[in-house]
């Protein structure tokens, strides 16, 4: 997801923290707490931007949202009784920004423990799970965990002594150190630290961030900061469910979404906005936009408006294509949105009759085909529903995207002993540009 802030083409780090980064120019000003702010997007990024506006002081921001509910990849649902979340649905002792906001609302966090790995080489007969630190670690000798542990620690070490250089949003100086302007492969490979390329396609690739030799190496280092890794690699093991949860993975009680529903609480967020043109002048931006009037039983009606504002902040995924029809880009905009690249991801849920995992989250490793879920997800072992995360084959999701999962996974819960329950008739399917 990117962020990017008018005028003066600053830039937003939209999550988990909101800060500004300057470029040209302040382009907030301290002293100008009354600036009309315009906001795009009410997922993570928007929301958690107007929250640190609004606390700073600055009383005029609006945010738009184009669907009809907040919290972008964020989505929250409540299945017999009990909340699961079909997105985003985990954070890490790193996100102190997330942290402080959970705890002004008042949102319920609790511990995520226990992970599994399985393949569907076995899949024809045998059992689809085996040990994920044996995998990690290449073998199953105590001579080979201990190696593996020496590189976590070395990794640790490593990236704990380029920690001023993510301390800062933003990437506005990361050219000044080409070492770390490569994929995160090549720079594991330059940091002999290849033999953990298995542990890092779990949060990054199977997260749907792509491979790590797609992925630039300042993303990953940030994303996987020490605290982000230690909680992980703690949260997997058998006896994290006896350790405190600031050591761990967590995950909001009430879904994340309805985090983000509380953070919306008290904000200026309208939703079911269509935004149709953006004009830059010497006054402002104004921007032209429909929006829901009345609602009389079944029928709403709609009203086009103009408002103008002072700065304009885009905490959306948007491809270049779609920003130049409500926009004219400058040659320096035009090429930073060029630049944007998407994944196709998708998440399916399914009621599965006759099976409950080992442990809450089950991981296919090696990593599958382009198409086949790289995750399940069962938060509660006495409720059937499942989540099931794939990276798609085509470069924007099509339908037939959809079926061939649902394809995947019926081949995937019958080899775990388990189906579809097709008596129930909760089923989702999301798939969107990552």
């Amino acid at each position: 997801m990117s962020s990017h802030i008018w005028p003066g083409m600053g830039y937003c780090r939209p999550y988990p923290t909101a800060s500004v980064q300057r470029l040209e120019g302040d382009p907030v000003r301290k002293s100008d707490r009354n600036a009309r702010i315009l906001i795009l997007g009410a997922g993570p990024g928007g929301l958690s931007a107007a929250h640190y506006l609004r606390r700073y002081g600055y009383k005029n921001v609006t945010v738009f949202e184009k669907l009809g509910r907040v919290g972008g990849l964020c989505r929250s649902v409540t299945e017999d009784n009990q909340a699961f979340d079909l997105g985003a649905a985990v954070i890490s002792p790193a996100y102190r920004e997330i942290l402080k906001m959970a705890r002004r609302t008042g949102a319920r966090l609790e511990k995520v423990y226990g992970a599994e790995a399985f393949s569907m080489a076995n899949e024809a007969g045998g059992e689809p799970y085996h040990r994920l630190l044996d995998y990690l670690a290449g073998r199953s000798s105590w001579r080979d965990y201990l190696r593996y542990l020496l590189l976590c620690l070395r990794y640790l070490w490593t990236r704990f002594l380029l920690r001023e250089h993510f301390r800062r949003p933003g990437w506005a100086e990361i050219h000044l150190h080409p070492e770390l302007c490569v994929t995160f492969a090549e720079w594991l490979q330059k940091n002999r630290l290849q033999e953990l390329t298995r542990l890092f396609e779990i949060p990054i690739t199977t997260f749907g961030y792509g491979n790590l030799d797609e992925i630039p190496a300042p993303y990953a280092l940030r994303y996987i900061s020490p605290l982000s890794l230690v909680a992980f690699l703690l949260s997997a093991t058998r006896f994290a469910r006896f350790l405190p949860g600031v050591l761990l993975l967590r995950r909001f009680r009430y879904g994340f979404q309805r985090f983000w529903e509380k953070v919306a609480w008290d904000l200026n967020v309208r939703l079911n906005i269509r935004v149709k043109s953006i004009k830059r002048t010497d006054q402002g931006i104004t921007v032209t936009y429909t929006h829901p009037m009345q609602v009389i039983g079944d029928q709403v009606a709609h009203a086009d408006d103009t408002t103008l504002f002072d700065y304009l902040i885009v905490a959306c995924p948007l491809l270049k294509e779609d920003l130049e029809q409500v926009m004219d880009l400058s040659e320096e905009e035009a090429w930073l949105q060029s630049r944007a690249e998407f994944i196709p991801y998708a998440v399916a849920s399914f009621e599965i009759a006759d099976l409950v995992l080992k442990e809450r989250v089950a991981f296919h490793l090696p990593l599958p085909p382009l198409g086949e879920p790289m995750i399940i997800s069962q938060p509660h072992p006495d409720n059937e529903l499942m989540a099931f995360y794939a990276r798609l084959p085509s470069a924007e999701p099509t339908p037939d995207d959809e079926r061939q999962l649902r394809e995947h996974i019926e081949r995937y819960v019958k080899a775990f002993g388990g189906r579809i329950n097709t008596d129930d008739d909760w089923h989702s399917y999301d798939a969107w540009l990552y």
